[in-house]
């Protein structure tokens, strides 16, 4: 473990200083354009340093003949290179999703465990079977979270923090597990990049957005198949980026807008033209995982916490509408 540990921070630390060199010989350079607050092209290598430090973690894997193992690289894998293509192309975003549909039906079709069919209701003790319709609903949760990440990611060191705090209540505090070497690697490579991102330095890039959704979308629905996971605590961690999608939906919609198109009405960059950037990122992390830590802490249902977090969302909100109103 600690040599793996060792090998993933040289390799990040190793890449993310010589990124910008990489990202113009490779030809993936985020330039400055409509609805970013960039000013100066960033080289968007960090979906590569995360790709290959969750490669090298397959060679110090112990249990390599484990068959999931290899799954679940292969879904990242492929969910990556829709990442990179356009990350180098820019592809249409209608195309990506419509990639996303196709590969999710392919793993739903060859493996029994990636299907949403059933959530357990812990405050209840009981489960829901969705039945005939389980195949609509694990590609619908797929779309959602896909997208709602990829919307997510709008201001320096957001997808990152929020990702290392995911990682880890999923697994000590939801799984209940302890983390394999993929989790060691990505943990690691995303504490590194973190630095590198915060300081503007390095993006993850639609890849490497992209590489981690595909893990939460994959550990989520595994885990839920063999496991009674109580469906409030999955929601409550990404329910403050799934709420503030549908908002943008809406809102672009009413426009007469693009819905995927790109804008600053994101929450972040609310949070982040209100107060700074550590602001933007404290809210946003606390709002995401408070549900959690204060039902543990006072041991109340999830629901409550949940309900006064989207409250205070909509409250900020709210107050952002009413101070503009008032400096027009």
């Amino acid at each position: 473990m600690a040599v793996l540990i060792i090998t993933i921070i040289i390799l990040s630390i190793f890449f993310s200083f010589f990124s910008d060199v990489i990202g113009k010989k490779i030809g993936l350079m985020d330039t400055p354009k409509q609805g970013k607050i960039h000013l100066n092209p960033i080289p968007m290598i960090g979906g590569l340093i995360l790709f290959f430090s969750i490669l090298i973690s397959l060679i110090f894997t112990e249990n390599l003949i484990e068959q999931k193992k290899y799954i679940l690289f292969t879904y990242l894998s492929i969910f990556f290179l829709v990442g990179l293509i356009d990350d180098k192309f820019n592809i249409h975003s209608y195309i990506r999703i419509l990639l996303i549909l196709i590969i999710s039906i392919i793993f739903i079709s060859s493996y029994e465990f990636f299907v949403i069919e059933k959530i357990f209701f812990k405050n209840l003790n009981s489960e829901y079977y969705f039945g005939k319709f389980k195949i609509i609903v694990t590609l619908i949760c797929i779309l959602l979270l896909y997208i709602a990440m990829n919307m997510a990611d709008g201001i320096n060191g957001l997808i990152i923090s929020f990702s290392i705090f995911a990682i880890i209540t999923l697994k000590y505090f939801i799984f209940l597990s302890g983390f394999n070497f993929i989790d060691i690697a990505i943990l690691t490579s995303l504490i590194i990049l973190f630095f590198f991102n915060y300081n503007n330095k390095i993006f993850l890039g639609n890849s490497g957005t992209t590489l981690l959704a595909s893990y939460f979308i994959f550990t989520t629905i595994e885990q839920n198949y063999f496991l009674k996971i109580d469906v409030y605590s999955v929601i409550s961690i990404f329910l403050i980026m799934g709420v503030d999608m549908v908002r943008l939906f809406f809102l672009r919609i009413s426009n007469k807008s693009n819905p995927f198109d790109r804008d600053q009405y994101h929450f972040h960059h609310i949070l982040y033209k209100k107060y700074n950037v550590n602001f933007a990122i404290l809210i946003y992390i606390f709002l995401s995982f408070s549900p959690m830590i204060f039902s543990k802490i006072f041991n109340l249902p999830i629901l409550i916490f949940i309900i006064l977090s989207v409250l205070v969302y909509i409250a900020i909100l709210l107050k952002n509408k009413k101070n503009e109103e008032i400096t027009k």
